[in-house]
């Protein structure tokens, strides 16, 4: 079944950079319920061509089981179930031995308060016959939490960038006191079933890394690691001579209790060649923030060394922000910022009362970036990832959102009109 969901037209409550979407270009979705219930936690949905027709798939992880979705039926395959150490928490996907089929990293054991037993992390392939074989890459961290791949060396080659949530042996309320958490690289070997999987230290300085992403904000052969935690937004850049270089963009919310810091973690890019960095705030918080550039700090070069970023609030309340992603929905070449809602906003908020999923629609000025918002989804999924990908080659991106308390998969088709030449992905 699918019901048909235009963009709403009320604020999410403080709005000192946002702005209600004119009803003149709206959003609009349809929305498709892929899977009413994935299990207990829908934790991670990604994207990928798993069966190599050429058509985008959608994959999700639950607490126990590895899925994907076949396009266009959406008939539901296991990958794996009941073969790794409760709860799986993280996925990325792509053909990391050069078979030409799409293998998977996976990270289980999830406990994230249990900063003592270490978490399991894995690479699931297929073998001759075409079955899918999990074979465990070494790993000795506590409360594995995220997983991203890239050549964040300037190798050509891809490597595993594994985040935990905390440093071994801390404990709350005070999260930022003891050991950070270390995150680690991790070589793909040209032989993975077979050889070692190298593996280097980038950092053990942060606590609370509640998400990164890679991304190349510089135009070397290399990606940076962005990266939200408890001490605020992060940029971390290897050099030439192979060192970690550290430094801080976003200061994050820094005067909050019990939870400070940023959480999730997202760079935007705009038509005119600036880019935002969007976060929700504090771990685990309520509002949602954006860092933008001044003008003439955008970096030519090196990023070390600039300062930080302009922070600004973009909407609150938004009660337990869990899921981000950057992209050009409508085609007018600015990456619009899609959030997910884990949790409903308090009874007296204004506007949406959530969990669900938000559109911020970025409108560049001579300073700064405000942000007009639409609603996508309220109350349809409690949402702990998302993701957007175009799935039915039209050219205009769709949103891919799973669900914890709702524990469902959801994809939500855009039907959005095209207000200008749609950008390169």
């Amino acid at each position: 079944m699918r019901l048909t969901f235009a963009a709403a037209l009320i604020p999410l409550g403080l709005l000192a950079n946002a702005s209600p979407l004119s009803a003149a270009e709206p959003f609009r979705f349809e929305r498709q319920v892929v899977d009413p219930r994935i299990g207990a936690v829908c934790y991670a949905v990604t994207i990928a061509d798993v069966d190599g027709d050429q058509k985008p798939d959608v994959v999700a992880l639950s607490e126990d089981a590895l899925v994907w979705y076949q396009n266009p039926s959406w008939k539901k395959h296991d990958v794996i179930r009941g073969a790794t150490a409760r709860d799986n928490v993280c996925v990325q996907a792509r053909d990391l031995d050069g078979d030409g089929r799409i293998d998977f990293v996976v990270g289980a054991g999830w406990r994230p308060t249990d900063t003592t037993r270490p978490s399991t992390l894995q690479w699931i392939s297929r073998d001759s016959a075409g079955d899918w074989k999990l074979m465990p890459i070494p790993y000795s961290e506590p409360t594995l939490h995220r997983l991203r791949l890239g050549d964040v060396k300037g190798t050509g080659s891809t490597q595993v960038v594994v985040a935990p949530l905390q440093g071994r042996g801390t404990m709350g309320p005070d999260w930022g006191d003891g050991a950070g958490a270390r995150i680690l690289v991790y070589d793909v070997p040209q032989n993975p079933r077979v050889q070692p999987w190298p593996v280097e230290l980038v950092t053990d300085s942060l606590h609370t890394v509640h998400n990164l992403q890679l991304v190349n904000l510089d135009k070397d052969q290399a990606d940076e690691i962005l990266i939200a935690c408890w001490e605020g937004v992060f940029v971390l850049d290897r050099d030439a001579e192979g060192r970690w270089m550290k430094e801080q963009i976003g200061e994050g919310d820094f005067m909050a209790r019990p939870f400070k810091g940023s959480s999730e973690v997202k760079l935007g890019r705009l038509k005119d060649g600036r880019v935002y960095v969007a976060t929700i705030e504090p771990w685990h918080g309520r509002k949602v923030v954006v860092y933008e550039q001044t003008r003439g700090q955008e970096p030519a070069g090196p990023l070390i060394g600039r300062g930080l970023w302009t922070r600004m609030v973009v909407a609150e309340p938004h009660t337990w922000g869990h899921g981000l992603w950057c992209v050009d929905l409508n085609g007018d070449g600015n990456e619009e910022l899609v959030v997910g809602q884990r949790d409903p906003n308090p009874k007296d908020a204004p506007g949406p009362g959530g969990p669900g999923v938000f559109v911020f629609d970025p409108q560049p000025g001579p300073e700064a970036t405000r942000f007009r918002i639409a609603t996508v989804d309220d109350g349809g999924v409690a949402c702990e990832d998302l993701i957007a990908a175009d799935l039915d080659g039209d050219g205009r991106p769709e949103i891919v959102a799973g669900g914890r308390a709702t524990h469902n998969v959801v994809v939500y088709w855009n039907k959005t009109p095209a207000s200008g030449k749609r950008s390169t992905p």
